[in-house]
């Protein structure tokens, strides 16, 4: 029988043949990317595919590595017998680099955190770690809301996007030859702190870095059968969003509104070898020449996909092309169940434009079925709303076939629902009972688990506490009872925002405003 680190040469080795643009291979780098979930995730996430093509083109060169796929679940028996967790290019131990860039996308990722750590037999806190040690950077999508429970693992937390950040935090570390010398000139980066290598020490968080404009679009260095998105090349036509919504990380005031690109920059990025083209961002479908970019790829011969699709932006040529890029199912958001508390969360999408979705897909021929992303628990939410949902659905369901998915309200840091209550793992599963009744099997029901989701707000409204929970958890097997047990006595955190805080900012302009009319007042007497 082969042996753990035998299967997992193998593994690498397999994947390695199956991908197209591969970097790094035979040659040394000190930077190993690391991400906290397995291969077909972290291949599917374009920021850190983005990060690893810019640290081998134009940086000292970078590594990959991931979550073993056998410490993915949820429930996992903890601590496993460490092993050597290897990178993709060199098959080396990423205990032996001397730098680890680690991404974080959510909450829930910090299980993946620990479990990598650990198991590559990295001591798990920052504190803990000598000289020898990798220094440890983690960004990432996270860092737009609130990532304080990373803060007791990582020697650096790096803010916002990093495409300029990344590669110039190396560049200071490989100039310093000591690691807290290496730390501290990192840390004195504008959008960079360092994380609790100090017991009970931590720092406010910096401003969010954004880069130029001139320095998108992110877009792959790989493509591979073995991911989420199979073989598919992404890019982004455009970054940011400028819309408002009220319950989103990624609203306009936390990504500095959007930016928009040229229908020939990202396709002009396609490499022969691409399959398929998958078109990235907060708000793709507001791209004003978004039907225009997918005709320009299915022209090509390849599939396509859209990050995001919004029923008040598909047409029916745009539906079509779609459909001829290999979509068999359009999917869009409705989020609140109700017109109510979609006009509430300034979702800015009708019911009109939900029915018209459906009717389009209906008219299409090759298209079967209309997918939509629903949020329950929303704030003020009542059992009016979920009628209406169920009597609304219904008349979709007569148009086409229909399945709805729902996801459980989790309030973030640096949105205008921050604080906002959780409604309750039973209260929760309820609703999904009731509204699985009142539909009546006419249509297909796909629920995200209430229980993860208040999982997730205990992280997301939490301090750097919340790692040291996090912790025990993982030890106490992860399942959900193990993390309630955890949090029994972390509190919320109760400090005010540093960025994104739109109420500060309300109440510094409403300061403002009395200001100059006092001024005003003070010259007419």
């Amino acid at each position: 029988m082969a042996r753990p680190r035998d299967r997992a040469r193998l593994q690498i080795e397999e994947r390695l043949e199956a991908e197209h643009g591969t970097l790094g291979q035979g040659r040394p780098a000190p930077v190993c990317m690391v991400y906290p979930s397995p291969y077909r995730v972290g291949m599917s996430a374009l920021g850190f595919q983005t990060l690893y093509r810019i640290l081998n083109e134009a940086g000292p060169g970078a590594h990959r590595a991931f979550l073993p796929d056998a410490w993915e679940p949820a429930s996992l028996v903890w601590p496993a017998p460490k092993e050597s967790v290897l990178s993709y290019e060199q098959s080396r131990p990423v205990s032996d680099y001397r730098i680890l860039a680690m991404s974080v996308s959510y909450e829930l990722e910090v299980t993946g955190v620990i479990r990598l750590l650990e198991g590559a037999g990295i001591p798990l806190y920052a504190k803990d770690r000598g000289p020898r040690d990798p220094i440890l950077i983690a960004g990432g999508p996270l860092t737009t809301t609130n990532p304080s429970m990373l803060l007791p693992f990582v020697d650096i937390l790096m803010f916002g996007e990093g495409e300029e950040q990344l590669p110039l935090a190396v560049d200071k570390i490989l100039a310093n030859r000591q690691r807290s010398t290496a730390i501290e000139a990192v840390a004195a980066m504008p959008h960079a702190m360092r994380g609790e290598l100090e017991p009970g020490h931590f720092e406010a968080f910096p401003p969010q870095a954004k880069v130029d404009k001139s320095q998108l679009p992110a877009f792959s260095a790989i493509t591979t059968p073995n991911t989420e998105l199979a073989d598919m090349f992404l890019v982004e036509p455009e970054r940011g969003c400028s819309r408002q919504c009220t319950f989103c990380v990624m609203r306009g005031p936390s990504t500095g509104g959007m930016r928009l690109l040229d229908l020939e920059t990202p396709l002009g990025l396609v490499p022969d070898t691409a399959k398929r083209v998958g078109l990235v961002g907060a708000a793709v479908t507001d791209h004003p020449k978004l039907e225009q970019l997918v005709d320009r790829v299915v022209q090509t011969g390849r599939g396509v996909g859209v990050s995001s699709l919004r029923a008040d932006r598909l047409t029916p040529e745009l539906v079509a092309n779609l459909a001829r890029g290999g979509y068999r199912q359009i999917t869009v958001a409705s989020d609140g169940i109700s017109q109510r508390l979609r006009d509430q969360l300034q979702r800015r999408i009708k019911g009109e434009s939900i029915l018209r979705a459906a009717d389009l897909v209906r008219d299409d021929p090759t298209v079967r079925g209309l997918k939509v992303y629903n949020m329950i628990g929303v704030p003020t939410e009542t059992e009016d709303d979920v009628d209406e949902l169920i009597d609304f659905n219904l008349q979709i369901a007569s148009k086409v076939r229909l399945t709805l998915t729902f996801s459980t309200f989790v309030a973030k840091r640096n949105t205008p629902l921050d604080g906002q209550p959780f409604i309750g793992t039973k209260q929760a599963e309820a609703r999904l009972k009731k509204i699985r009744k009142g539909l009546g099997g006419k249509v297909q029901i796909r629920p995200q688990s209430p229980k993860w989701a208040h999982v997730e707000y205990l992280l997301a409204q939490r301090g750097a506490e919340s790692g040291y929970a996090a912790v025990k958890a993982v030890y106490a097997g992860g399942g959900y009872r193990a993390w309630l047990r955890a949090f029994e006595s972390v509190e919320p955190l109760p400090r005010p925002l540093v960025y994104g805080d739109e109420a500060l900012k309300a109440r510094r302009a409403q300061r403002a405003a009395e200001r100059q009319a006092k001024a005003r007042l003070n010259v007419l007497s």
